[in-house]
């Protein structure tokens, strides 16, 4: 924290009650298995958790707790509240309201940590930054991430991720950014929304809670890109990015280097400068528009801007190069999956020479669509010319269907991860590519792990 917060500055901006007294702190926990004898200990609920039935295990081992329930027989101050996990983000509220550098806010359905990376670089230069470590995007990560704010730091760079309506306004509150994107829109987590519409106005709200004078990066090429200028809040400054010609920020004379890496001509308003970038995949051109769209309404220059995105190796499990069994290359893009990305990865698979193989695991949360979302993948993977396809869950079943419909390719869908291993594994030598991909409930990494091992 920047500065050390009490019990009693809680409680007398957002109601409560208040045992044994009062304590000043400056950390706060949440995990009963990592407590911090300095810190404020929140008891969060989740679906399948309850803090609260481990309270006694804390008692004299932090300074004080914020809970739903008296702990008896305690002398520890206690934040007695209605919802603990509204409360996190109080906590985490007045931790912004002790900042007074730019806030950057960064959303959308893919890209978005890739995006945070880049800033992080572009930034880093010459600030000392604050960012959301890993994935720590959620109501209860965004909080987190503010705690970590401090005295040295002069930028926040916060990701916000969503899986239904209301929770990006709800981080908005917390966070309050000053600069703000959306990354893209595409079906990711349609379940909770209802629809890719419903998406596109939850993820819109990154732009709708700014204040007067706050600055928003709009994906010009994105569908939805004409709704959020409609619903932008008066005396909100704009910066379309995109690739056309015509927006402030776009890139030209776009080549992929020999590993697979876009280099391009930087456009900001007119200004130019090459970058190199060091992550895989043409893709990667439209993440470093936004991040660059950012830095520039940041008010960094485009020269600056363009060594950043070169120092950026990209985020683990997204498009990372690695060698793998018999000599073959071993593309892990397993973190997570949704149309939209995995279309991005067979386009950047099939730019590759020798044998292309795409290793494809259940795409989640896709509701009514998933079988024709997981069709159409097979289909492009054999437009686009991918040698074989391997497939792991019922859901990607469908890819493997489509893919072999019509042609010689063999159907080749697996329940078990041990299975499409030892399928798999004699497949590679030195002129093939694997692209391993899927959501984060296939484990898809734990195939990458078997196909690299012994090689990093």
């Amino acid at each position: 924290m920047i500065a050390p917060l009490t019990l009693e500055q809680l409680q007398q901006r957002f109601g409560g009650e208040l045992v044994n007294g009062s304590v000043q702190f400056d950390a706060v926990c949440t995990d009963t298995r990592k407590l911090d004898a300095g810190a404020l200990f929140v008891a969060l609920r989740g679906e399948t958790f309850d803090a609260h039935d481990f309270l006694a295990n804390v008692d004299g081992k932090v300074l004080g707790i914020v809970s739903e329930k008296r702990l008896e027989k305690s002398s520890l101050p206690q934040w007695l509240v209605n919802d603990t996990n509204v409360a996190l983000g109080q906590i985490a509220r007045l931790c912004r309201e002790q900042f007074s550098g730019p806030v950057i806010g960064i959303t959308g359905s893919c890209g978005k940590t890739t995006v945070k990376e880049m800033l992080a670089g572009i930034f880093g230069q010459r600030h000392n930054v604050c960012v959301t470590q890993g994935n720590l995007n959620n109501h209860f990560g965004v909080p987190m991430t503010l705690f970590s704010l401090a005295p040295e730091n002069d930028v926040l760079i916060v990701e916000m991720g969503a899986s239904g309506p209301n929770e990006i306004g709800y981080l908005c509150s917390i966070a309050n950014p000053n600069i703000t994107a959306v990354n893209n829109v595409m079906p990711a987590h349609v379940e909770g929304f209802g629809s890719v519409d419903g998406i596109a106005t939850a993820k819109g709200q990154i732009y709708t809670s700014l204040e007067p004078g706050s600055a928003a990066v709009i994906n010009a090429d994105d569908n939805y890109a004409d709704y959020w200028r409609g619903e932008m809040p008066e005396d909100v400054r704009t910066l379309d990015v995109g690739f056309g010609h015509q927006w402030a920020v776009h890139p030209d004379n776009i080549e992929l280097d020999s590993r697979g890496c876009p280099k391009f001509d930087l456009v900001v308003e007119g200004v130019s400068h090459p970058v190199q970038l060091q992550v895989l995949g043409e893709h990667n051109v439209h993440n470093a528009l936004v991040a660059s769209g950012i830095a520039h309404a940041a008010g960094l220059p485009v020269a600056e801007i363009a060594t950043g995105l070169g120092v950026s190796s990209g985020v683990a499990g997204r498009m990372q190069s690695l060698p793998g069994s018999n000599g073959a290359t071993v593309i892990d893009d397993s973190y997570n999956a949704n149309p939209g990305s995995v279309s991005a990865a067979i386009e950047m698979l099939a730019q590759r020479d020798g044998q292309k193989i795409l290793v494809l695991g259940d795409m989640a949360e896709l509701g009514p669509e998933a079988d024709s979302a997981h069709r159409d993948m097979g289909l492009l993977a054999r437009e686009r010319g991918i040698d074989q396809l391997f497939t792991l869950g019922s859901l990607s079943g469908a890819a493997s269907v489509a893919f072999a419909a019509g042609h010689q390719h063999e159907q080749r869908n697996f329940s078990e991860r041990e299975s499409l291993i030892k399928v798999l594994a004699p497949e590679l030598d030195e002129n093939t590519t694997v692209l391993v991909k899927g959501s984060r409930s296939a484990r898809m990494e734990l195939i990458v792990q078997a196909l690299t091992d012994g090689n990093q």
